[in-house]
């Protein structure tokens, strides 16, 4: 697994320099920027917990990466910009009841992409995320209580938050112009673990 975390964590690291550098001061902007920007750094951190053996742990962030990344197209594609102020401003606004991956997909026209990620992926990120039966059953091996993650959950989870942190920095050279960054983010999804 060392070889998927380490190609996991070289796609952070250019993710991250192929988005460095100035954006517009415009709301839909920078929320989406701090937005990818917590998305990377929750998937640096699922790298260190895995590679430290805390997959449960890791496992947990799994959830909030793929949120940042509907958060942020259902911001820069589908919220009135008194939705977005509110996001801005609001620490009480209720956003995850707009985030409807179906108007996600019509803004972007991904052709039910948004839906179908969300169906097949949200109800094990919940378990994950607030400590339900997938990872209770994980925290016995046989008759002792020791973490048995398989290692193919671990690499699903990986995969799945990778696959947001790219999806995420798409969309933000896509949405700011940088057409150069967004071709480049392209190649990365070839080098996904």
């Amino acid at each position: 697994m060392t070889e998927t975390f380490d190609s996991a964590e070289r796609i952070n690291v250019q993710l991250a320099q192929i988005l460095s550098g100035e954006y517009p001061d415009d709301r839909r902007v920078t929320i989406t920027l701090a937005y990818c920007n917590l998305a990377l750094d929750h998937h640096t951190a699922i790298i260190q917990l895995f590679r430290n053996k805390l997959y449960g742990s890791g496992l947990t962030l799994v959830r909030p990466v793929f949120e940042a990344m509907l958060r942020a197209h259902w911001v820069a594609g589908c919220a009135r910009d008194t939705e977005v102020d509110q996001v801005a401003e609001d620490p009480d606004f209720d956003m995850m009841s707009r985030v409807d991956p179906n108007r996600i997909d019509a803004a972007f026209q991904a052709d039910g992409f948004f839906r179908q990620a969300k169906t097949d992926a949200w109800k094990a990120m919940n378990a994950y995320t607030h400590s339900g039966l997938p990872q209770l059953v994980r925290q016995f091996s046989g008759t002792k209580v020791a973490a048995s993650y398989n290692e193919q959950d671990v690499l699903e989870g990986l995969r799945a938050a990778t696959a947001s942190v790219l999806l995420l920095g798409y969309l933000l050279a896509k949405f700011t112009g940088r057409n150069d960054a967004a071709a480049q983010v392209e190649q990365l999804f070839d080098q996904g673990p």
